[in-house]
């Protein structure tokens, strides 16, 4: 199935939660239209929610302004936050990055890495070399400055994951941050020659 037919049918899954009843007849999706036209001031019509459905024979593409209501009835800013939900949730397996992306082969040692997440959580790395990363700063993060450790890709929106972590030399295992809401920034600054 490809990723946009099963986005799709999350969506449709969780609308039919959101209200209660699975869509079957012509009264499940009147009750949907109303049930989304009491909350938001746009609404899809009620053949628009057949089609999405395939109630309805229907031929055209998803109208991206239609995904971003039904998102927002959802309580997303939009499609793409409801789709990035999707990943962060575990429901959606496997999916290509999109998102702002650091490798550690493509750093030289001494490049600078530093990242966010929520709540208020910031490291500031130093590239060691062979994946290896020291934190030089941190605010309100469990790698403390000197830690290190050892990761291959950072990823706006994703998970941050560092394995052999060492402090000195004691072994910590294997840490991750920011597992149900990515990383919310991520910086790159090179080491200056």
């Amino acid at each position: 199935m490809q990723d946009s037919q099963y986005y799709l049918e999350c969506l449709r899954q969780d609308l039919e939660h959101k209200v209660g009843r699975t869509m079957k007849t012509p009264s499940d999706f009147n009750v949907l239209n109303l049930e989304i036209q009491r909350v938001m001031k746009d609404s899809p019509s009620t053949s628009t929610l057949k089609r999405l459905w395939a109630y309805v024979p229907d031929s055209t593409s998803r109208s991206m302004t239609t995904l971003n209501v039904l998102s927002r009835f959802l309580g997303y800013r939009d499609w793409q936050h409801y789709i990035e939900n999707l990943m962060r949730s575990n429901r959606i397996e496997s999916s290509f990055i999109t998102s702002t992306t650091l490798l550690a082969a493509n750093l030289v040692p001494g490049d600078i890495v530093e990242c966010e997440w929520n709540p208020g959580r910031h490291l500031t790395m130093e590239f060691l070399g062979a994946n290896r990363f020291r934190v030089v700063s941190a605010r309100m993060a469990k790698l403390q400055v000197g830690y290190t450790f050892t990761s291959m890709i950072f990823s706006k929106g994703n998970a941050f994951f560092a394995s052999d972590v060492m402090n000195g030399e004691i072994a910590l295992g294997n840490y991750v941050a920011a597992e149900k809401t990515g990383l919310t920034a991520l910086r790159y600054i090179p080491v200056t020659k």
